[in-house]
């Protein structure tokens, strides 16, 4: 018998398996927010490549946005997501 599984996992779990994504929520969990500018420095990828991940983590609910003037402001959607990005690194530096 299959289980039934919502789809929102599956979308969560696809958000999370890029290099670049993590990179930018392990970024926004050590800084709280951020804008576009400064998420692109840290991963070294483009402007627009990094509003792609950033859309794919909009539509997983790991991040919201808010506008600030003319630039949106990036953070973490809540404190769940701080737990799984901890859990995450807690299990990398326990194997």
């Amino acid at each position: 018998m299959a289980e039934n599984i919502d789809p929102r996992f599956f979308q969560l779990t696809r958000a999370l398996n890029h290099p670049v994504r993590i990179q930018i929520l392990n970024y926004l969990m050590k800084h709280g927010q951020s804008n576009v500018n400064s998420i692109v420095e840290i991963v070294n990828v483009s402007q627009p490549a990094v509003s792609r991940h950033l859309r794919i983590l909009l539509d997983a609910y790991l991040v919201i946005d808010r506008q600030s003037g003319k630039e949106k402001i990036y953070q973490l959607a809540d404190n769940h997501i701080m737990k799984i990005i901890e859990l995450i690194n807690q299990h990398v530096t326990e194997i």
